[in-house]
């Protein structure tokens, strides 16, 4: 029994160091220094760790699927497509052209008594005669360059910068031989603002060429072909005592086509001739240009051709 207690007391004894030596002082040695770089490193790895596990955590398990690609759809208009017989730099446009049907004419004019030299003298009642109370028989448009608008049973026509370009709108009859006629009135103008028509015009790729006989605002007269790229002058710009010149004049200017003889007339009166047979037929219309002055205006009054017998 005191071999027992002798080896208790010494365990007791032991024990009692180890637990002293637990309660020993701190070192007052200061730490070693943290490496602050690794601890950032450190930091940042384990925040996009989280952000990793985070976004997992979002990916949708149901109705996930890729967006569609954008795609490009052509734009269809409700309106029919429809062709339009303007000026070289516009071939097609919204404005309807007329059907080519029986075209709504006003009533023939009262014939008057024509002297003998006058080119409707003997042609009868006219094929096609038009007073513009309604413009169903033309494709009235407007662009940068010129207007084409019927107003107070006239046809308005309008070129909006003086830069010498020539717009044109066309109905739709194609016609051969005849005598073509058209009373204007011209506003303010000066110079080359200049107004006619356009016969014989024929559709290519290039868009519609044909004649153009144009009067000035200084009471001149020329007769052109347009090829679909330039103008080639058929008869320069010519004066004639005949034109009435200036602002707020009228003049019933006239043009015969009959084979490949073209007769110019102003007011009934021959001013000049020219042949060419390049065209044949084709359909008609009216121009409109400016050389010296913004927005000139034009009123057309009536139009009308002859077939040639």
């Amino acid at each position: 029994m005191s071999i027992n207690k002798s080896f208790l007391i010494i365990m007791v004894g032991v024990i009692s160091l180890i637990l002293a030596a637990c309660n020993l002082p701190a070192s007052t040695e200061p730490p070693p220094p943290i490496d602050q770089s690794a601890a950032e490193t450190a930091a940042a790895e384990t925040i996009i760790a989280q952000l990793t596990v985070v976004a997992e955590t979002l990916v949708p398990t149901t109705g996930a699927t890729d967006l569609p690609e954008g795609t490009q759809t052509e734009a269809v208009s409700t309106a029919t497509a429809t062709e339009v017989l303007v000026s070289p730099a516009t071939t097609t446009a919204t404005a309807p052209v007329p059907s080519p049907t029986e075209p709504p004419t006003s009533p023939p004019p009262p014939t008057p008594t024509l002297d003998a030299n006058d080119p409707k003298a003997g042609l009868g009642e006219p094929a096609f005669y038009d007073t513009f109370n309604t413009g169903e028989s033309w494709p009235l448009y407007e662009d940068e360059h010129v207007s084409f608008i019927v107003k107070d049973s006239n046809l308005v026509m309008t070129a909006f910068n003086p830069d010498k370009y020539n717009g044109w709108m066309l109905t739709w009859p194609v016609i051969s031989n005849y005598y073509l006629e058209m009373t204007t009135t011209s506003k303010q103008c000066s110079g080359k603002d200049t107004y006619g028509n356009m016969v014989r015009a024929v559709k290519t790729e290039e868009g519609y060429i044909g004649y153009l006989y144009n009067i000035s605002c200084d009471g001149n007269y020329s007769l052109r072909r347009w090829n679909g790229t330039k103008y080639v002058t058929l008869v320069d710009w010519t004066s004639s005592e005949f034109i009435n010149s200036g602002s707020n004049q009228t003049n019933r200017i006239g043009l015969m086509a009959n084979g490949n003889q073209f007769s110019m007339y102003a007011n009934g009166k021959l001013i000049g001739e020219f042949q060419d047979d390049t065209f044949s037929d084709g359909r008609f219309g009216v121009v409109v240009g400016s050389a010296n002055t913004a927005n000139v205006k034009f009123w057309v009054d009536e139009i009308a051709y002859w077939d040639i017998p």
